[in-house]
């Protein structure tokens, strides 16, 4: 079926086909312009999006943003390796172990660690994220579309994680925007109000930071109970 005929059987409602689910548009460019349409022009890349359509693509641009961000923060990590530590220093630290002499070699073992985990902890990350909001969703917003249009939201947002790269403010950055991306993707996704779409992202937000206080509340009372 071609685009044409999609669009025709799908309706008048869902006529904006991302670059990367038409194909019209050869590879590498239905990547650069998705990417540049739904961080750049996000009003414009989810009014009238296809949401009713299966997440399956949206999928596979989220794991190859992922991927690519990884990638250029292990590049970036093999040029400045005080940048930040890697999964290996990183579990060291928790468990108190001393680590080797050769910190070269183990920042680099866990660079490599991070970037071959890429792809589990963003699907994770993307079952957990999507289920939160749609929660939210359910809760505040009446006439909302199905989880899939939640889902393809959350990969069409994805793309200010490459921004995580720059030094010092990059993961501020990336953060900030992917969270704008979302509301407004949420907004668009579900035809509903801006407040509405920011109230479910920032309670689909704390949630899990709110069960990570309660958790660390709980050790504490423990520890201090067996004194």
């Amino acid at each position: 079926m071609t685009t044409s005929e999609w669009r025709e059987h799908e309706g008048a409602e869902d006529v904006n086909l991302p670059a990367w689910e038409d194909p019209a548009v050869p590879f590498p460019g239905n990547v650069i312009e998705t990417w540049r349409r739904s961080v750049l022009e996000p009003g414009a890349f989810f009014a009238d999006g296809p949401f009713g359509r299966a997440a399956v693509r949206p999928i596979l641009y989220y794991l190859l943003i992922s991927i690519l961000s990884a990638g250029l923060s292990l590049t970036w990590g093999a040029l400045l390796p005080t940048a930040q530590p890697g999964f290996v220093e990183t579990l060291a630290g928790i468990m108190n172990v001393a680590l080797p002499d050769a910190a070269d070699a183990v920042g680099s073992a866990g660079r490599l660690a991070d970037f071959f985990l890429t792809p589990f902890w963003a699907v994770l990350s993307l079952v957990i994220t999507s289920l939160l909001l749609h929660l939210f969703v359910l809760l505040l917003v009446p006439g909302r579309r199905s989880l899939t249009a939640t889902v393809r939201t959350v990969c069409y947002a994805c793309g200010p994680a490459v921004f995580a790269i720059i030094p010092l403010v990059g993961g501020l950055v990336a953060w900030i925007w992917g969270a704008v991306l979302t509301v407004i993707g949420l907004r668009e996704a579900h035809r509903t109000t801006t407040g509405r779409a920011i109230a479910a992202w920032l309670l689909a937000t704390a949630l899990p930071v709110a069960f990570v206080l309660l958790g660390v509340v709980l050790v504490i009372a423990r520890v201090a109970s067996g004194v």
